[in-house]
């Protein structure tokens, strides 16, 4: 009986090991690592590892990052990645507005610097950018920025640094609302995505129509039937033309601040230093930044 009981075992130990394994449930994310140190020269400094999260979809934008932050922090299975993050590291705090997340971690991140800083900010940044509605990150140490970065704000487009073009691009702008509390304007940042074949000029004037993030004090002055039928800029100035049947305020002072608002938001562009806004060929709005900060210092004084 022996012997035939023994081929039977080994064969039953065979099947039970080729049995495929389970697939893996929930939703897939990856997380970011840096690849080990022995990776050969060409090889890819930073890799992924996937992760599944069961039900995000119903999760809210803030819960699933910091879950996906939080794993960040474990090390990685995967004996070919190793974690770029200094021992003891961890989340503090994340807050999500404006298409940016502000990622504070414990003091131990501060101890990064040069080669080592940059990969674990592209890690965390790759992460949480696959996330609908996060453009950027910021990354702060106990509260503080860390002053070895070229930037604070942290972008894919940054961490990847690829000669192929990508339908989405993220762009940097301050917005410009109306503050409701003190009838002026006031100045909020967003990270938008540029979609292929959208001009920046168009992409502002969108976000300002949809209005502010995450603060109740700010107002649109802008409507939905406002358009730009056409833009460019020339030698630092951007010439909008507005539709004809766009509804502005027919209170002066309202309709001026609604023309400001559209103006101080495009000159945060990058290669703008005035506007001129047209409707139906004609100029309605015209400036340059040495007004508005000749204002500023005007009320500063």
């Amino acid at each position: 009986m022996k012997r035939i009981l023994l081929p039977l075992l080994a064969l039953a130990l065979l099947a039970a090991c080729a049995a495929p394994a389970e697939a893996p449930s929930g939703d897939a994310y990856e997380l970011y690592y840096a690849a080990r140190l022995d990776t050969p020269d060409g090889g890819d400094a930073i890799r992924a590892d996937t992760f599944y999260i069961p039900g995000s979809a119903s999760m809210d934008t803030t819960a699933l990052a910091t879950m996906l932050v939080t794993e960040l922090f474990s090390p990685s299975l995967n004996a070919d990645l190793r974690s770029p993050f200094p021992s003891g590291t961890e989340l503090q705090k994340l807050v999500i507005a404006g298409g940016r997340a502000t990622v504070d971690l414990s003091e131990q991140y501060a101890r990064l610097s040069g080669v080592d800083l940059s990969i674990a900010d592209c890690c965390v940044t790759l992460t949480l950018t696959q996330i609908t509605g996060i453009y950027a990150v910021r990354i702060t140490a106990n509260g503080r920025e860390l002053p070895y970065r070229q930037t604070q704000l942290l972008t894919a487009a940054d961490a990847l640094l690829s000669d192929g073009e990508d339908a989405l691009r993220p762009i940097n702008v301050s917005l410009w609302f109306l503050d409701a509390e003190t009838g002026e304007l006031r100045e909020q940042q967003q990270t938008l995505m540029l979609y292929e074949g959208q001009t920046r000029v168009s992409a502002v004037l969108d976000a300002l129509v949809r209005g502010p993030e995450g603060d109740d004090t700010l107002r649109p002055l802008l409507g939905a039937d406002v358009e730009i039928v056409s833009s460019r800029t020339d030698e630092g100035v951007c010439y909008a033309n507005l539709n004809a049947a766009a509804a502005l305020p027919e209170d002066p002072a309202l309709r001026e601040l609604s023309l400001e608002s559209l103006a101080r938001s495009l000159m945060s562009l990058s290669g703008v230093e005035g506007v001129v806004l047209l409707r139906d060929g004609e100029a309605v709005y015209e400036t340059a930044a040495e007004a508005f900060a000749a204002a500023g210092e005007a009320m500063g004084s």
